[in-house]
């Protein structure tokens, strides 16, 4: 009986090692394999010092040193980080902490910097975010559009290709100010204006706008607590300021966004067409009027900045030139050492 129990032990020991190993294999998360990150030198993950390459989990966090390390994860995402950067990586966003990196992503996946959230508008984009002293950030639209978010999700631009902004969040307040240029338009029997920097589609309510309709104005003002109506905008604004930039011009936007140049005398908008274009038609129609300059150190000048959300937006002198791109770029990706 003896000699039985003596040779039971080992396959006993044997049962409950590999019992353990099946507990282990439906632990979650934190062992989830969601990629790889490959580079031409070393870079910490973790942590770790790396070399060649090292497979990535949820919440991996990367820091390159002198050589561009590049990110493919699980779902065709690719992250190419630059030199000197810092970042921690989910199966469906990237958080960059610092440093400078290149979205190459299907719709889905995120890169939140300083408190704003990128998003590819479409499949195939390419965009480019920097992060400078954890506040300003810079997005580039290489190829395709990208939407720009911030911290509740409110929607603050969209970046056209060719396109570069800088962000920059303000202090939070109890009612954050607006600031809005572009062409004031009738839709829906509302008033609404396109900013011509950011690409969104602002639903607006106050005195004196009606006089304005079909004219590029700025307009100063703060968020409403209520919804927007309209279809493709993004926030309602009670204005408390409106100044007339230029007459007229607004003809090609009303078109592009089913809306009109005037308000009939019912107060409702004038000969409005199918409103089904949405967010994605009031994009488009916004960057008709296209982004002027940089930020004037006082005040909105036409198209140089706006603050809406709680984040100022000035286009960037230059465009993709001033945002520069990565080491590496346009080579073939380093081999798999490992």
């Amino acid at each position: 009986m003896k000699t039985e129990l003596s040779s039971l032990r080992p396959l006993l020991r044997a049962m409950m090692i590999l019992a353990a190993l099946g507990m282990f294999t439906w632990l979650p998360a934190a062992n989830t394999a969601i990629g790889m990150a490959v580079a031409n030198g070393s870079f910490e993950v973790d942590h770790a010092r790396i070399w060649g390459n090292t497979t990535l989990f949820d919440g991996s966090v990367i820091e390159t040193a002198t050589a561009s390390s590049q990110l493919q994860l699980i779902g065709g995402v690719q992250m190419r980080l630059a030199s000197n950067t810092r970042a921690t990586v989910y199966q469906n966003r990237l958080v960059l902490e610092s440093g400078y990196g290149q979205l190459e992503s299907a719709t889905g996946f995120e890169v939140d910097a300083g408190s704003l959230r990128i998003s590819p508008a479409q499949d195939d984009t390419v965009a480019r975010i920097r992060l400078v002293n954890d506040r300003t950030v810079t997005v580039a639209a290489v190829r395709g559009a990208v939407h720009v978010a911030n911290g509740t999700g409110l929607l603050v631009a969209n970046v056209e290709a060719g396109k570069s902004l800088d962000f920059e969040p303000q202090a939070a307040g109890a009612a954050a100010a607006t600031h809005a240029s572009g062409c004031l338009l009738a839709k829906a029997g509302k008033i609404i204006i396109v900013d011509q920097t950011t690409n969104v589609v602002l639903e607006l309510a106050g005195t004196g706008l009606d006089r304005e309709v079909g004219n590029r104005v700025e307009v100063t003002g703060s968020a409403a607590a209520s919804e927007p109506s309209v279809p493709g905008a993004s926030q309602s604004i009670q204005a408390s300021g409106i100044k007339e930039i230029a007459k007229g011009g607004c003809s090609a936007i009303a078109k592009k966004l089913g809306a009109s140049t005037a308000v009939a005398a019912t107060g409702a908008a004038a000969g409005v067409a199918s409103s089904s274009g949405g967010a994605a038609g009031a994009a488009g129609a916004a960057g008709a009027a296209g982004a002027g300059g940089a930020a004037a150190a006082g005040g909105i000048g036409i198209g140089t900045i706006a603050v809406i959300g709680g984040v100022a937006t000035a286009a960037t002198v230059g465009g993709l030139a001033a945002v520069g791109s990565l080491p590496g770029q346009g080579n073939s990706p380093p081999s798999v050492s490992r």
